[in-house]
């Protein structure tokens, strides 16, 4: 069983707005990879920086969900 059915499976359904987005994450992942320069066409350098961009953007993704988790749990 994939994640995301295992997380749907077990999802408590009034509580739904608490859990981690996980298909909007899988979902940002696999748009980055898609809108990625292609690494035959540009230097090594512009996909680095490329994807460093958009570590940064998913990872402060990642942490408002972590917060809203949190928050959830110590309320």
């Amino acid at each position: 069983m994939k994640f995301a059915e295992h997380l749907a499976a077990h999802i408590t359904p009034e509580w739904r707005k608490q859990y981690i987005n996980y298909e909007e994450m899988k979902a940002l992942l696999y748009s980055a990879v898609e809108q990625a320069p292609s690494a035959e066409h540009v230097e090594p350098e512009i996909l680095q920086r490329y994807f460093a961009k958009f570590d940064e953007q998913f990872f402060h993704y990642c942490d408002k969900e972590l917060t809203k988790i949190n928050t959830f749990y110590s309320g």
